[in-house]
């Protein structure tokens, strides 16, 4: 899960669902292509299903491999979209105390505080070696400029980070793009795009520092009982 946190063949053939659905001016980035932020791991797989054996479909879509509640992997027209899901740690379902309600969560409709079922955070896009330059005009036609960019010390790799989030909402509503740059012959070339919802990957660090906390205070309980 830090992993999450710390944070194409030739480009006239990558689909527009490449960057995301959002027009260019929109400022929150509120889920990717088809999928909103926050729907659970059986809606998106249910719908994947019924796309790739859809016989009027006239895109290639396959769902190459999936963990329940946690990664769905799909094909789609040579592209490989992994969508990441998350629920709430058993540990923390063990030692949260009962409230009698639902958390309140503007990003995710209906669900419980427990989050019993994976909810989509975040999805990666893969492709086949494309110049950088010219995946960052696509997005800066759809996002404008990025907000944060960072250069490796050979001067080649890094990162581009767009903040599509609409903060006059509490939390916070949107999310962010990622665009990684990597060195191939001397020259920055991208493969990979991520990108995550900014609510819930708040919402995965206020889970995971209380799950650290309550594993030191069991670990705490079992060395003095």
């Amino acid at each position: 899960m830090k992993k999450f946190l710390l944070l194409l063949a030739a480009l006239s053939l990558t689909p527009s669902l490449l960057f995301a659905q959002v027009d260019q001016g929109v400022t929150s980035l509120d889920g990717f292509a088809e999928a909103s932020w926050g729907m659970t791991f059986e809606s998106i797989r249910e719908k994947f299903l019924s796309m790739a054996t859809n016989p009027e479909a006239k895109e290639e879509i396959q769902i190459v491999n999936e963990k329940k509640d946690a990664q769905l992997l799909i094909k789609r027209n040579g592209i490989f979209y992994l969508y990441r899901f998350y629920k709430t740690p058993d540990l923390l379902k063990e030692v949260r105390p009962k409230t009698g309600g639902a958390e309140s969560d503007p990003s995710i409709a209906g669900q419980t505080e427990y989050r019993e079922s994976g909810i989509l955070f975040s999805v990666g896009v893969n492709f086949n070696l494309v110049p950088s330059e010219k995946i960052k005009e696509k997005l800066e036609k759809k996002y404008g400029k990025p907000k944060k960019e960072s250069i490796g010390d050979d001067k080649v790799s890094g990162a581009s980070i767009w903040e599509l989030v609409d903060k006059r909402d509490n939390p916070p509503r949107g999310g962010y793009a990622v665009q990684w740059r990597e060195g191939y012959k001397r020259n920055p070339y991208t493969r990979r795009i991520d990108y995550f919802s900014a609510t819930i990957r708040d919402m995965i660090g206020k889970d995971y520092k209380e799950f650290f906390s309550v594993q030191e205070t069991k670990t705490l309980r079992d060395l003095i009982p």
